[in-house]
């Protein structure tokens, strides 16, 4: 059978499997008789191997197969097993021991936790750190990164991230990288990107400095690849992604502390200038909908944006400790 059937029906007979898992084998059960019989000799073999105790799940593949093997000759009430009439044992027995090895050996007990290393960037800062496979990560301003510890044993290196960060992946085909953002699902083998996406922004972006990457998220059937210079919008409320080409290549500028706001709606700016300057913005009953900033900012201080905002939209601007009061403004609508 093919991996893809072998993993559907361990996860059903260890009552691990998902709703798609769930789908994928009953639908191979449709199928034929042939595929019915299969699963209740898989069944068997692994009521047989129940009698192996639990700390011979650690052991090789050579004990487990050596303990199913005697585990057999115990009196079990036994399905009618076609492979023992066909004298074709030794193959079905194989590959099924392989996969019940590789499962035993992957997946934790349903009551054991993960454990979660959590990084975070406080307020105004932005930090870096090193993954366990030699990967840097910087992560921006009011960012969180975790990622599991056993990051290098798993088949696929996955973290969670909900807010910015800047990946620099180091290479390994066999073993790709997942970051999970939120809806956003982005997979890469070995390169260099940019994440966004905070809980509290309509949007969430990826931006690609070298290499390639796959994105992905509900609502959208299929992956979108990014290339160097490749930017994508993922609307939250709309569940639909734009791909357009970075006007800015620096992607990984607000590293050295830059703004760059291309286009960027008023309140998506207010949102990044509070994270890295620890500041509070009030609007009062001001309306900036529909209005956008493009400008870059050198690491500047917060009051050389506020003269910016003065400049180009007529919005003045009074700050009392950390709270900034915007007033007026020129209507955008």
């Amino acid at each position: 059978m093919e991996d893809k059937i072998w993993n559907c029906i361990l996860k059903r007979l260890s009552e691990t499997e998902t709703e798609l898992t769930k789908a994928c084998l009953d639908e191979w059960l449709k199928e034929s008789p042939d595929h019915v019989q299969k699963y209740k000799e898989a069944k068997f073999l692994w009521q047989l191997s129940a009698k192996i105790k639990p700390e011979q799940h650690e052991g090789s593949f050579e004990a487990i197969k050596a303990n199913i093997l005697v585990a057999s000759s115990v009196e079990v009430k036994p399905v009618k097993l076609s492979f023992w009439k066909y004298g074709i044992a030794a193959s079905l027995i194989g590959a099924f021991l392989f996969s019940l090895f590789y499962f035993l050996n992957t997946n934790k007990p349903a009551n054991q936790k993960e454990e979660w290393v959590i990084k975070k960037a406080g307020v105004g800062k932005v930090i870096q750190i090193v993954l366990p496979d030699s990967s840097k990560v910087w992560l921006n301003s009011g960012t969180e990164l975790a990622f599991t510890t056993n990051f290098n044993s798993k088949k696929t290196r996955s973290v969670k991230l909900t807010g910015e960060a800047y990946f620099e992946v180091k290479h390994d085909p066999s073993h790709p990288f997942v970051v999970k953002s939120g809806d956003l699902v982005t997979t890469v083998y070995g390169t260099s990107f940019s994440v966004r996406a905070y809980r509290n922004e309509s949007s969430a972006t990826v931006s690609v400095n070298s290499g390639k990457v796959g994105v992905t998220a509900p609502g959208n059937e299929s992956a979108v690849f990014l290339l160097p210079e490749d930017k994508l919008r993922y609307d939250l409320n709309q569940k639909s992604f734009l791909k357009t080409t970075i006007t800015d290549p620096d992607v990984d500028s607000w590293i050295n502390g830059d703004l760059i706001f291309d286009q960027t709606p008023l309140e998506e700016v207010l949102k990044t200038l509070s994270r890295k300057y620890d500041v509070r913005f009030e609007t009062g009953s001001a309306n900036y909908k529909g209005c956008m900033l493009t400008a870059r900012f050198q690491n500047k201080p917060i009051q050389e944006v506020l003269k910016t905002l003065q400049l180009v939209m007529n919005i003045q601007s009074e700050q009392i400790d950390h709270t900034i009061i915007l007033k007026g403004g020129t209507a955008c609508n």
